[in-house]
């Protein structure tokens, strides 16, 4: 079974002030964890996977890990897909459809109706201006295009969506108390593109990168509203 890679989604926390913070997050049974860090033990419920860290919180996003103090710049975990759903077929064609606005770890969509496609030599600027109409920081740009240019480069064109931060939130739920101003989790999907294959992709959207704010569900100046606190958070999933 091909299993496939959430990989580094990062949780920055930014609070107002110098604050003890708790995260908890969960999976639904598509997926489960493979990597965390700072490491702290997942429990496995009737619903998926589940962990909580806990951390003093400063205002410039550093975070020191209650009980160790160990210190870091954000929270860190991977997941990989697993065959819930997988062997068997659905009991119906309704209960086995899988609409846009949905996201299953294990069965993710990334077509013509959902997309765009790229030539591999313009995707880092197309990237860079994505992300910040997103609402990421600098670092946080960074960190993503550096983090997936290697699997980017291995193909000439690349399909890439953002999800839907609603979709993206039933298949990973996200709880942090005290309860912040606002949450942005940015999450891509893409998967390379032979020349082959371009002429089932000539209906892809021809998406420019400020609007995927509104695909996305974020607002970009809140985002880096320094009044607020608040949660960031990116990753993503090569479908292959």
């Amino acid at each position: 079974m091909l299993r496939l890679k959430g990989a580094k989604p990062v949780i920055y926390l930014y609070p107002t002030s110098a604050t003890w913070v708790s995260a908890k997050l969960a999976l639904v049974p598509e997926w489960e964890f493979s990597a965390i860090y700072p490491v702290v033990p997942a429990k496995r419920t009737d619903t998926g996977e589940e962990l909580e860290w806990v951390v003093d919180a400063a205002p410039n996003g550093v975070l020191k890990e209650v009980g160790s103090g160990m210190e870091m710049s954000y929270l860190y975990w991977e997941a990989e897909t697993t065959a819930q759903g997988l062997l068997s077929p659905p009991a119906s064609p309704q209960l086995g459809a899988v609409d846009d606005t949905s996201f299953v770890p294990n069965r993710p969509t990334l077509d013509a109706s959902n997309s765009v496609v790229l030539e591999v030599a313009k995707m880092t600027p197309y990237l860079d201006s994505s992300l910040k109409a997103l609402g990421l920081h600098v670092e946080a740009r960074t960190s993503f295009i550096t983090y997936w240019l290697p699997s980017l480069l291995k193909h000439k064109h690349v399909a890439l969506r953002f999800l839907p931060q609603s979709a993206y939130e039933r298949a990973a739920p996200l709880s942090v108390e005290p309860t912040p101003d606002m949450v942005g989790r940015i999450f891509m999907l893409f998967k390379g593109i032979k020349e082959t294959e371009l002429g089932m992709w000539s209906d892809a959207c021809e998406q420019s990168a400020v609007q995927w704010a509104g695909v996305v569900g974020v607002d970009s100046e809140r985002m880096n509203d320094t009044g607020l606190f608040r949660v960031i958070e990116w990753g993503g999933m090569e479908v292959v």
